[in-house]
């Protein structure tokens, strides 16, 4: 059992890798929501990444296993046990993601101990978080799933300029899920277009599935108004707040150092219509 006010409706931050999801996972964190025992520094869900970073899971014809999967996530967010059966998946899913180096971290080695710990581990979770949730960038690919899964779900789009998205060298998404999106490069304009088709299918599916529990937020919005976006943001989460928590939490997001990092390179490389959908998207382009 679990003491989540919000049991049937967790609150998933994901996003295109790199736009800041980061800092919403640590202001959601801090204003009682419980997002994992099993975490990296970015204060990625471990767990969600090790099961589902693995782009043969989009398949259609693997929509059960996806589901069975997403029923072994859900127990360990809330400390209950898994069967010998699902045991093996986990470790099934462990040496996968390790062998085909879903990750470029050495970090990554050291996952079998993570995991094996967290399996031993059945206490109850954060007693004194009142609501339960997860980032992990990737959930974005997966709203889908997760909203037959946890059709109340709460699901929050973070997003950043395109343009300075696709300069990063942050470009794990791009290589795992580029095939799912009709891509198979890796140059910038690889990179914006992925940006354009994930970001796309993400608004597109989770306005259809959840309507209001589907909430886009521009991570340049946030450090711009930080109170404004902030106090939005909770209202929608259903989080219980006051003016200090407020203060608190709008103190935390700050404009990144590579903000408009894109001004400084050569944009003819990408065309017409990637710039139109940049714009589309509520960025204006300057240079």
């Amino acid at each position: 059992m679990n003491h989540f006010v919000n049991k049937d409706s967790p609150i998933v931050i994901g996003g295109v890798g790199g736009s800041g999801t980061r800092v919403v996972a640590q202001m959601m964190s801090e204003a009682g929501v419980y997002i994992g025992d099993l975490l990296n520094e970015p204060n990625d869900n471990l767990w969600f990444t090790l099961l589902f970073r693995r782009p043969w899971l989009l398949n259609d014809e693997n929509e059960k296993q996806q589901l069975k999967l997403s029923e072994i996530f859900r127990k360990r967010m809330f400390n209950e046990k898994i069967s010998f059966s699902e045991k093996l998946k986990v470790r099934i899913a462990e040496f996968e993601f390790v062998s085909k180096k879903y990750i470029r971290s050495k970090d990554w080695y050291s996952l079998p101990n993570k995991i094996s710990k967290s399996l031993r581990s059945f206490s109850s979770t954060d007693s004194e978080k009142k609501y339960w949730g997860w980032k992990e960038p990737n959930s974005h690919i997966y709203i889908s799933l997760l909203a037959k899964k946890f059709p109340e779900m709460k699901f929050l789009l973070v997003m950043r300029n395109g343009l300075d998205m696709a300069f990063s060298s942050n470009q794990i998404q791009l290589r795992n899920f580029g095939n799912h999106f009709g891509l198979k490069g890796n140059s910038p304009a690889d990179s914006l277009e992925y940006w354009i088709r994930a970001n796309t299918k993400a608004i597109d599916t989770g306005k259809k599935l959840l309507g209001e529990n589907f909430k886009l937020l521009r991570l340049e919005d946030l450090c711009a108004s930080p109170e404004k976006e902030t106090r939005e943001l909770l209202k929608w989460s259903g989080i219980e707040f006051n003016e200090e928590m407020i203060r608190k939490l709008s103190a935390l997001p700050k404009f990144p150092s590579s903000l408009n990092r894109y001004q400084k390179e050569n944009l003819n490389i990408f065309s017409s219509s990637q710039l139109k959908s940049v714009t589309a998207f509520g960025y204006q382009i300057h240079q």
